[in-house]
C-alpha cells in the first residue's frame, strides 16, 4: 500500500529511540512475569485456571467493576512475538478497560515458544474462547448476549484472528460479537498472496523502526515454528472473512513493518459487511503504548482503546 508509506514518517520523539523521548520516560520491558496482584479500588481482580485439551492449566487474570454482574465479555491475549509476555504485559490496560467500561476482562496466560512451539500457544486461547462458550456462562458472571469479545496485541490479535476463522466453521455458540485488533499480524511475509503483493510492502520496507523490524519478525517466527502457510499462523489465507464477528476495532502503528497487512484486513472484513472501526497512529512503532505507556500518545491511545471497546458494544 504505496499511499500509506508516509505514516512511517517517524515521531520526533521516536527518531534515534530513545534519545528523543523526554527526560525520565519510563520504558518497560517485555517480560513472561507473573506478579502478585496490585488490588485496585473499585475493581474485583482475581485469577483462576481452565484446563487445556493436553490437560496444562492455562492461568487466567480477570477484572471486573465490583458488584457488577450479567457482563459482557472480552477475552484478551497479550502480545510478545509468541515467545515472550505474559499477565502483566497489558495489566494497565485491562484494568484501564474493565474500570472504563462495564465488563467482565479475562487476561490469558497461553504457553509461549519456544518451549512450546506452535500451536500450542493458538490451542491454549482457542480453547479459553471455548470454555467460555461452554461453560462460562455458568461459572462467570457475564451474560454473553450482552457481547462475546476476543482481541489481543501483536501475536494476540494473530491469534484473535485466526480463533475468529475457525469458531465460525465449527459453529461456535454463542458466536463472537466483537473483534479487538492491536497491532496485529496477520500473515507471514514469505506467505503474502500474489493478488495483495502490492498492497503489504510494509513489511520489506519498514526495518528501522524500534521494536518491530524484519529481522525480529524472522526471528520470533523460527522460535515459534508455524509452517507459514498455515492459516492459523496466517488468517489472510482463509477463502473467505465473512461472519466472524458483527464488528471489529483496528489499531495500527503507521511506522510498523506490520502496518499494511492489517489496514489490508480491516478492507477485507469491511467488504464482507463487517462494521469496522479504524485508529492509525502516523509515526509511531509497533505497540508504542506498551513500551512507553506514559507518553501523551500512549495516553491518548488508552482513551481510543475504550472508546473502540465501547464500539463492539454498543
Amino acid at each position: 500500500m504505496a499511499e500509506y508509506r508516509h505514516l512511517a514518517n517517524a515521531h520526533p520523539q521516536w527518531v534515534d529511540f530513545p534519545n528523543n523521548l523526554p527526560p525520565n520516560t519510563r520504558r518497560v520491558p517485555m517480560t513472561r512475569d507473573h506478579l502478585l496482584i496490585a488490588p485496585q479500588s473499585g475493581l474485583d481482580i482475581g485469577e483462576f485456571t481452565i484446563p487445556a485439551r493436553d490437560g496444562h492449566s492455562i492461568h487466567i487474570r480477570s477484572y471486573k467493576q465490583q458488584g457488577r454482574t450479567d457482563l459482557p465479555l472480552l477475552v484478551y491475549l497479550h502480545g510478545g512475538g509468541f515467545v515472550t509476555g505474559g499477565l502483566e504485559t497489558d495489566d494497565d490496560s485491562c484494568r484501564a478497560l474493565a474500570s472504563q467500561v462495564p465488563l467482565l476482562v479475562l487476561n490469558v496466560e497461553y504457553r509461549l515458544a519456544p518451549e512450546n512451539k506452535f500451536p500450542i500457544g493458538f490451542e491454549d486461547s482457542f480453547d479459553v474462547v471455548r470454555w467460555v462458550a461452554s461453560h462460562g456462562s455458568k461459572q462467570l458472571p457475564v451474560d454473553l448476549q450482552r457481547g462475546f469479545l476476543l482481541g489481543g496485541t501483536s501475536a494476540g490479535a494473530n491469534f484473535t484472528a485466526g480463533i475468529a476463522h475457525l469458531a465460525v466453521r465449527e459453529g461456535l455458540s454463542p458466536p463472537l460479537t466483537g473483534l479487538l485488533f492491536l497491532a496485529g499480524s496477520f500473515c507471514h511475509p514469505d506467505a503474502r498472496p500474489a493478488k495483495y503483493r502490492d498492497r503489504i510492502l510494509s513489511v520489506d520496507e519498514i526495518n528501522d523502526a524500534p521494536g518491530l523490524t524484519r529481522k525480529s519478525i524472522d526471528y520470533f517466527a523460527a522460535k515459534y515454528g508455524a509452517p507459514p502457510t498455515d492459516k492459523r499462523l496466517s488468517p489472510l489465507l482463509f477463502e473467505s472473512h465473512s461472519d466472524l464477528a458483527k464488528k471489529a476495532v483496528f489499531y495500527v502503528c503507521g511506522w510498523d513493518p506490520r502496518r499494511d497487512e492489517a489496514l489490508l484486513f480491516e478492507q477485507l472484513l469491511k467488504e464482507e459487511s463487517t462494521r469496522t472501526k479504524l485508529y492509525v497512529y502516523p509515526g509511531l512503532p509497533h505497540g508504542f503504548w506498551t513500551t512507553c505507556p506514559d507518553l501523551d500518545v500512549s495516553k491518548s491511545w488508552q482513551e481510543d482503546l475504550v472508546q473502540g471497546v465501547q464500539f463492539l458494544l454498543e
